[in-house]
């Protein structure tokens, strides 16, 4: 169960006017919007907490196999790095720059790899050439999405378990993948 969200902060700052009337309460919950009033930081709170929410729901709909439906409001961030679905707890990884926020779910205990790139770079054949070298398999891999829009790596024309999750934004695309 993995899930990952990458924010452009340049870019984001020029597309989103985050401070408009009404855009935090369709996104946030109270408590998630006084924290972010409260900030030193506010811009960058909002958007990790938007990168959290996104990351946990992509785990939550890989982990349940559920049509996609992003409703961030129905996603709590809470103080210790964590986001509540339901009554599921997912601990989140993020880093946030003055570049980038980015925000990796995975399950406890399990390898990952994760790897932001350029944007320029085409993230998918980089995956594939991951994947081969790691498997130790010639380039024949394709990575599809499934009908609910989940990443599903094929091998030689047949589905595998490999566990990834991508994402972009602007500049930059970014990659997690389940290794052990």
């Amino acid at each position: 169960m993995i899930g990952n969200d990458i924010v452009d902060l340049q870019l984001a700052s020029k597309q989103s006017n985050w401070q408009r009337r009404g855009w935090l309460q369709k996104i946030f919950t109270i408590e998630e919007q006084q924290c972010i009033k409260d900030s030193k930081t506010p811009e960058t709170l909002v958007w990790k907490f938007w990168c959290m929410k996104e990351a946990a729901y992509k785990a939550h709909q890989r982990r349940f196999s559920i049509s996609p439906k992003f409703n961030p409001k129905n996603f709590e961030c809470l103080l210790d790095n964590k986001v509540r679905i339901d009554n599921h707890t997912y601990t989140i990884y993020t880093e946030a720059t003055t570049e980038y926020v980015y925000s990796i779910v995975k399950k406890v205990g399990i390898d990952y790899y994760s790897k932001i790139y350029d944007r320029e770079i085409d993230l998918k054949y980089n995956l594939k050439q991951m994947i081969a070298q790691k498997l130790n398999i010639s380039l024949s891999i394709a990575i599809e999405k499934d009908s609910n829009r989940i990443p599903v790596v094929h091998i030689h024309k047949k589905e595998t378990d490999i566990q990834i999750s991508m994402t972009h934004h602007g500049r930059y695309s970014a990659v997690v993948l389940v290794t052990g």
